[in-house]
């Protein structure tokens, strides 16, 4: 039904054939009320189609699937491979290096090394997230072409020069042709299990049931029927309550309609819904959390490099050297591996994701699933088991009983393929493992099938003895209102206006629960009419329809659409993990709410102050004031009645007052509220509208892969940020440190090349990261990225590195006598030991900052993390006595007595960070 088209010429599809104004296109629900108050002659003639049922002739239908276009929905292509790797690589960490790329070139001494360092880092970056979300793309596409309807048509051969009407039209023929080819003025023919190809309007149908609930929400099919009815139709609250149109997206679930086509491709309703879908979207919460961090590292930069660069000119007197040193600042400031880090962590999520049967279309969903702090859910399919189940059978003293199941079996039974949900519901009850009960020997005499305007069914059977018995069951009100007696227990008793008032406070008291409601009634027949043997079908059903008066109510079924077995357990997993629940649904508020209580969403009592339930007109009703909406939306769990437009509004307000807002959704009536989300959340088996605009795709519908992607989102944060508070700061520290320096030595503490250098291996020895473990504590309540929380710890723990390096400036001045810049050699022994000092004081503080506990006694790194920081340790240790990678970082062998004053300082900055971490915990908190 969604494809990828492009746009059609608005003015030539608006006057082809006279099918409607460019107005109709912007409003087609008051279109379609228009229709359906014509009769079929009047609609037949708006369309130019003949006033037969034979449907248009193939030439004409040709000629306007060519002015008209293709019926469907125009949604936005997925981007080739080379758009979608240009799209992945301006990211705000990606410019801010590509920036200090530039500038280090640009500056006098052209630090080329510079540049190549942070180019690759750049494609390092993209490539992991390129990769990574083409592979999910490709997966989509896959999921979503894996489907392709047809729909049936009459059409007549010949070139439609015919008049209509002349009586010259040749006789029809059935076609099936791909969905899109249907057209306005199409005289479609609809089955059980089609997909009503377009908005359409029912000419004839035969106990026809559709399931609206990709468009409404509503669990329970929906009867349509021929008939113009304009009293009838000006007072449907919307364009789904019309009883004689069907709408492009829905599905035929019983009965069979011929139809004539109205409205198709971008007219129809469901494209107005998708119309929505075209306004640029809002920056979620990562993406929001990303962007203030690199505004707080710019914001460094602008402050620390421009006083660098004065002291160290100042100092040194050689401002060429000072500007190359002041951009090697700017470079150690910022976190050179972060984009590849956080993409191969958001990467790696996706992976565990996939392993969770989810499918992860944008990597930034990943973390927006960890930092979730609403989910707003739809009900049918996701909470519940979207089926109609048999719920009890009671006689009218409310107690079980198996001869009022019996009874309604008999019935259900004799409607075969024309039954509806609940005649489904009661023989498979019937076929359910321990449920089975025996239907004694009968044998059908008639059946008279459930009609909208009866709202019930009876048969006429017969027994062993040959006793006939009518037996009718349907709709609490009009049973009840043709019953005159009732049976308590062996007995028939007369029907009192005292037993009806009970009959009725129960069957309301079940319906606020959310249950629907039948009665069961019988009536003892000696003699049938004649018509019903002579085989007259309109004569027999007038006849039967006598009938059904002074019956015997006999009692009651209750059906309901049960909840998932792990729906309430999944529920209290989010809650547990501070994310709460609220339930956006098209359905009724009583069948919601009913729900939202089995698993916990709701409160108990339907009378209690803490349901916090409303519907769609009660919020309506207070788009004038803004406090009292919001109110509404922050206290209420369940949003009942809701329209497309009212979900994404929801959803749209939560976020507005600060929540990252999570949207489950798999209808068409759900795309405005899965774009207005932080992350939106669909599954294959939606409507390919929903998995358009969806962030991540479940391969199967359910709460409890949700509550597995909020802790793999959490994951994903806990590692990304552990990441850039560990660097951040220790950057932070060294450049606290460089402007401690530039005051104190007549000479620059570390070269540029050699600052490039130790950041990158410092980074390296955190490419394991993504693989490392997280303390439940952090996975305990949901997080995002913080700029002030961030530039708080990068404050307290940074200059905690700088007492380290000072420590090591004054081993270097006191005790190695390293006061001038006129000794070449002993300067680059001072810039050795400070780099061998930086980087193992750094990489050893991976395990010192990666956890609030006590690191290797409380809290172990992952084995891969181990080995990467050891294997720098190393690798570090061992540069400056090699002499082609000495000889080429302006290196010198380290002092022998400078092995033990290291080993030292590391045991002391390990004791420093620790008291340090301790104190912040208490004071703030929170670590991570």
């Amino acid at each position: 039904m969604f494809t990828h088209v492009p746009m059609r010429l608005r003015a030539l599809r608006a006057q082809a054939l006279g099918l409607g104004t460019p107005v109709d296109r912007n409003m087609p629900e008051a279109a379609l009320r228009r229709f359906a108050q014509m009769d079929e002659g009047q609609a037949m003639a708006e369309l130019g189609t003949g006033t037969s049922r034979n449907g248009l002739a193939q030439a004409e239908a040709t000629a306007r699937l060519k002015s008209h276009g293709p019926n469907v929905v125009s949604a936005k292509a997925p981007p080739p491979w080379w758009l979608l790797l240009l799209m992945v690589i301006p990211n705000p960490f990606n410019l801010l290096l590509a920036f200090i790329a530039v500038i280090s070139v640009a500056s006098p001494e052209r630090s080329w090394e510079t540049l190549g360092v942070l180019m690759a880092m750049i494609a390092i970056s993209s490539g992991v997230r390129f990769w990574q979300e083409y592979r999910s793309l490709v997966s989509v596409v896959k999921l979503q072409n894996s489907i392709t309807t047809n729909a049936r048509v009459r059409r007549r051969p010949g070139q439609g020069a015919e008049k209509p009407g002349s009586g010259s039209e040749p006789e029809s023929v059935e076609l099936s042709v791909h969905e899109k080819e249907v057209v306005p003025g199409d005289i479609l023919l609809l089955s059980p299990g089609d997909a009503v190809a377009a908005d359409c309007m029912i000419l004839e149908a035969n106990y026809l049931r559709v399931s609206q609930s990709s468009l409404t929400g509503e669990s329970m099919p929906v009867t349509k029927a021929p008939g113009a009815h304009a009293a009838e139709t000006k007072n449907c609250e919307t364009a789904f309550d019309l009883k004689n149109v069907a709408f492009m997206g829905t599905s035929v679930v019983s009965g069979s309609a011929i139809a004539l086509v109205l409205r198709t491709g971008d007219d129809s309703v469901i494209a107005s819904i998708m119309r929505q879908l075209s306004k640029k979207r809002e920056p979620n919460a990562f993406q929001r959390g990303i962007r203030n961090v690199t505004y707080m590292l710019i914001g460094f930069m602008l402050v620390m490099v421009p006083i660098v660069l004065g002291i160290s000119g100042h100092v040194t007197g050689d401002w060429a050297q000072a500007a190359l040193f002041s951009v090697s600042v700017a470079v150690g400031l910022v976190p050179e591996m972060l984009p590849a880090i956080v993409n191969t962590n958001l990467a790696r999520g996706a992976h565990l994701l996939s392993s969770k049967k989810a499918i992860v279309k944008r990597l930034d969903a990943i973390q927006n699933l960890g930092a979730m702090t609403v989910l707003c859910s739809d009900k049918t399919g996701t909470l519940t088991k979207d089926e109609v189940r048999m719920d009890a059978f009671v006689d009218c003293a409310g107690l079980s009983n198996s001869g009022v199941f019996q009874l309604a079996y008999i019935n259900a039974a004799a409607q075969g393929p024309q039954g509806n949900a609940m005649d489904a519901a009661i023989v498979r009850h019937n076929e359910t493992p321990g449920e089975s009960i025996t239907v004694p020997y009968h044998e059908y005499v008639a059946v008279l099938p459930f009609t909208f305007e009866r709202r019930r069914s009876s048969c006429v059977v017969r027994g062993y003895t040959h006793q006939q018995m009518l037996i009718c069951k349907g709709a609490f009100e009009e049973v009840l209102a043709l019953c005159s007696r009732v049976r308590r227990g062996p007995k028939e008793e007369a029907l009192d206006g005292a037993t009806r008032q009970a009959m009725a406070s129960q069957a309301d008291k079940l319906a606020a629960g959310g249950y629907r409601v039948l009665l069961v009634a019988t009536k003892k027949i000696p003699k049938l009419p004649a018509v019903v043997a002579a085989g007259d079908q309109d004569a027999m059903e007038d006849a039967l329809q006598e009938l059904e008066a002074s019956m015997t109510l006999e009692g009651l079924l209750t059906f309901l659409d049960p909840v998932k077995d792990d729906a309430a357990e999944s529920v209290e997993r989010l809650r547990s993990a501070g994310v709460e629940v609220k339930v956006l649904t098209g359905d009724n508020l009583a069948v919601a709410v009913n729900i939202c209580q089995a698993i916990g969403i709701a409160a108990d009592s339907p009378n209690s102050d803490d349901v916090q339930a409303i519907t769609g007109p009660d919020l309506a009703a207070l788009d004038g004031d803004v406090d009292a909406f919001d109110a509404a939306v922050r206290t209420c769990r369940v949003f009942a009645k809701l329209t497309p437009s009212q979900k994404g509004q929801v959803v749209r307000r939560l976020r507005a007052h600060g929540h990252c807002v999570g949207m489950l959704g798999d209808g068409v009536n759900d795309c405005v509220a899965l774009r207005a989300a932080d992350v939106g959340i669909s599954v294959d088996s939606s409507a390919r509208a929903a998995k358009d605009v969806a962030d991540v795709i479940l391969t199967e519908k359910g709460l409890g892969i949700v509550a597995d992607g909020v802790r793999t989102g959490r994951v994903t944060y806990g590692n990304s940020i552990k990441y850039i508070k560990m660097v951040a700061s220790a950057n932070f520290g060294n450049v606290f440190s460089i402007l401690i320096a530039s005051a104190w030595l007549p000479f620059t503490p570390m070269s540029p090349i050699q600052l490039l250098v130790q950041n990158l291996l410092y980074d390296v020895s955190q490419i394991a990261i993504p693989w490392d473990r997280v303390d439940d504590e952090d996975l305990a309540l949901p997080r995002r990225w913080a700029s002030r929380d961030l530039l708080r710890f990068i404050l307290v723990l940074g200059p905690t590195s700088s007492v380290i390096d000072i420590a090591t400036f004054c081993s270097g001045w006191f005790y190695y006598g390293v006061r001038s810049a006129e000794d070449p050699q002993a300067v680059a022994l001072f810039q050795t030991h400070w780099f061998l000092q930086g980087l193992l004081t750094q990489t050893l503080i991976v395990h010192m900052l990666r956890t609030a506990k006590i690191p290797v006694v409380q809290s172990r790194a992952a084995p891969c993390l181990v080995f990467a920081t050891c294997a720098i340790i190393l690798i570090g240790f061992c540069i400056p006595y090699i002499p082609p990678f000495r000889d080429v970082l302006n290196m010198t062998r380290p002092a022998d007595s400078f092995v033990g004053i290291l080993a030292a300082l590391l045991a002391a900055y390990c004791l420093e960070v620790q008291l340090v971490k301790m104190l912040y915990v208490r004071i703030f908190k929170a670590w991570l």
